[in-house]
């Protein structure tokens, strides 16, 4: 809990940040994907993060046509609106 006002203004400043942070990302996916929202940005970098840590695991990488199938597959389980597949990952 926040109760100086140094980390009241801190926390509220953050949190504006990220709205931008967020409104920004979500610009640039709905050049792609009209219908997306703050829920299926989340879900995209959060199934982009498990990929990734998936990927690492693997003993070989596999090749990058394959791994943009892995990739547009899998970050698209937790969205809301999914939108078209594309061959790039954020």
């Amino acid at each position: 809990m926040n109760i100086s006002e140094t980390a009241v203004t801190n926390a509220a400043n953050l949190s504006l940040f990220m709205v931008n942070v967020s409104q920004h990302l979500l610009a640039d996916l709905r050049i792609t994907d009209p219908d997306c929202s703050v829920l299926d940005l989340k879900a995209l970098y959060r199934g982009a993060k498990y990929v990734t840590e998936a990927i690492k695991m693997l003993p070989q990488k596999p090749e990058p046509v394959l791994l943009a199938r892995i990739f547009n597959r899998l970050t698209a389980l937790g969205r809301i609106h999914v939108g078209q597949p594309t061959s790039s990952s954020p």
